[in-house]
């Protein structure tokens, strides 16, 4: 059970964490995208808090305090932060004190009062961070001295050059991490401060007078915090290998004595691995067409992960099954209660399929919700994308089958559409004797009967049909050679040189190569006609010949 210790309602107010479970009071207040935080200790403790040393902060619009809310963590009760500033040494000791062994080793005397937040996490990037704020009734008095509260943000685990588990501090002052301060300089009374030393202070080492522009002073009373001095808003980050585990400890402590408090505020939300981009984006596309699957592309080629587990729920009012479908692409319908494997090395997609005949009289749209593991061994950390669509009518592609008959030779084929979403594609199958096999009407050349496919797909890309178009031929042209019974004769054939040409009375000559083109005409009253084929390219030709008992075609090859 909470309860509420709320002072000054004109300045911060502050709720005690007492009672709470630590687990639940970090993730609830600290953590904030990208991470999973678990495991969390308060005063080395997994138990319910049990002191009123830790809780939640409002700042109640007090500008001047860098942070709205969030978790405040003091050497003392909390009670003791919220202002107004009227005191210069406030303090209010808790019972049954802890000692952090860990901050000892940066104290000059011994550490007690300490407030200690310990927690396992796991970040989703090569990065963490957080936003706080140190304050203390330290200032400005003891400003390098002896007796200064220290806090410290640690954090352990595997360094990302070497891979070897590492601990460092990473409440450090910014910009200070240089060859002679390889870690940075910590952020304590002694390094950021007024910039002279306090009335109880001196010049010993460790002391820095550079950094007073992260200073605030409390002169004023317009932070709404009782404690002299604070710094700004400030952040804590670091470089990490993407899920792999860490651990954190928070602690801020008083120094050879158990007065004067100090207190971390730490701000809302703000313990973030910014998520990384999986790739899952729409790519231009934002409809879903009946009959037509929408191709959804999920590319992790540039992810740091190997692999996810993927879910996809849905929203909007279309409803699933009714008024669309989705498949992965190894076939898996997902209705939204299946998970599904992508890898990094393979590009993966869904299909998004209108339903045809779903009602469109009000428009509908599909929201895409997609929950991704990246980590396997931490499922609980996920990242998250959402992709719209909005459902749109097509009519069904469908031809019309053709007869074509054509007396000696079909010069032109064609196919008709019934209904579909133009521009559309065709494709003859076979593309014999056509001049166009991806036109929906071509010139041709067919001179003997013949069965065509033409399978037309419509504009959306997805509505496909197939037409069967018959060419019958009624007097097809004879073979190649001389056939004697014939009123025509043609010679030598295969030709090289001059093609001749014998029949009796008038008749008339015409050749056409295969693609329906006329390359000679002549007429000759009576005889032989010799015609010069060198100028032709080797191939295949079509002979024309009209006489008075008929027309005759034949096949010609010029070498």
């Amino acid at each position: 059970m909470c309860c509420m210790s709320q002072i000054w309602a004109q300045n911060i107010s502050v709720t005690t964490a007492m009672g709470q479970n630590p687990n639940t009071f970090v993730n609830t207040a600290l953590a904030g995208k990208g991470v999973y935080l678990f495991n969390a200790r308060f005063s080395n403790s997994s138990a319910n808090i049990s002191t009123n040393q830790i809780g939640v902060f409002h700042a109640n619009g007090f500008t001047d305090f860098t942070m709205d809310s969030g978790i405040v963590m003091t050497t003392g009760e909390i009670t003791v932060a919220p202002g107004p500033n009227t005191l210069g040494g406030a303090s209010a000791p808790v019972d049954g004190f802890y000692s952090d062994p860990q901050m000892q080793l940066l104290a000059t005397n011994t550490v007690n009062g300490c407030a200690t937040l310990d927690f396992d996490f796991v970040g989703l990037t090569n990065f963490i961070s957080f936003m706080y704020t140190f304050a203390s009734e330290e200032y400005p008095e003891f400003v390098c001295s002896n007796f200064n509260d220290v806090f410290a943000f640690f954090i352990t685990g595997p360094d990302p050059e070497t891979m070897e588990e590492r601990t460092w501090n990473v409440a450090i002052i910014p910009e200070t991490v240089t060859d002679s301060t390889p870690n940075g300089i910590a952020v304590a009374i002694n390094s950021v401060n007024p910039g002279v030393p306090g009335a109880s202070g001196g010049s010993g080492s460790g002391c820095y007078y550079d950094y007073s522009s992260y200073y605030i002073p409390n002169s004023n009373d317009t932070a709404g915090v009782q404690y002299d001095g604070y710094t700004m808003k400030l952040q804590a980050s670091a470089s990490i290998v993407p899920c792999a585990l860490y651990h954190m400890h928070l602690s801020v402590c008083n120094v050879g004595d158990n007065s004067y408090d100090s207190g971390v505020f730490l701000e809302y939300g703000s313990f973030n691995s910014p998520t990384t981009q999986l790739g899952f984006e729409q790519e231009g596309f934002d409809t879903v067409r009946q009959g037509c699957p929408t191709r959804v592309p999920l590319d992790m080629s540039n992810s740091a992960y190997v692999d996810g587990l993927v879910r996809v729920s849905y929203g909007g009012n279309a409803v699933y099954g009714r008024d669309f479908t989705c498949v992965s692409d190894s076939g898996l319908v997902l209705d939204g209660t299946q998970s599904f494997y992508i890898s990094r090395d393979q590009l993966h997609y869904l299909e998004l399929t209108g339903v045809r005949g779903a009602d469109l009289s009000v428009p509908k749209y599909i929201d895409l919700f997609f929950e991704t593991s990246v980590c396997p061994e931490y499922p609980e950390l996920k990242v998250y994308d959402t992709m719209h669509f909005v459902m749109v009518a097509s009519a069904e592609m469908r031809l019309r089958d053709t007869a074509i008959t054509a007396d000696y030779l079909c010069t032109e084929v064609g196919v008709s559409v019934i209904s579909g979403k133009p521009p559309y594609t065709f494709q003859w199958i076979p593309e014999d004797n056509l001049a166009d096999p991806t036109a929906q009407t071509t010139a041709a050349f067919i001179s003997e009967s013949s069965v065509y496919h033409v399978v037309a797909t419509d504009g959306f890309g997805c509505g496909v049909d197939t037409a069967t178009v018959t060419v019958t031929i009624t007097n097809p042209p004879l073979g190649i050679g001389v056939v004697e019974d014939s009123p025509v004769k043609v010679y030598p054939n295969p030709v090289d040189g001059e093609l001749h040409v014998a029949a009796a009375g008038v008749f008339s000559v015409e050749l056409y190569n295969t693609q329906g083109q006329k390359l000679y005409a002549a007429q000759e009253r009576t005889g032989d006609m010799a015609i010069n084929t060198e100028a032709f390219a080797s191939g295949l030709y079509y002979l024309r010949v009209a006489t008075a008992e008929g027309i005759v075609t034949k096949a010609v090859v010029v070498k």
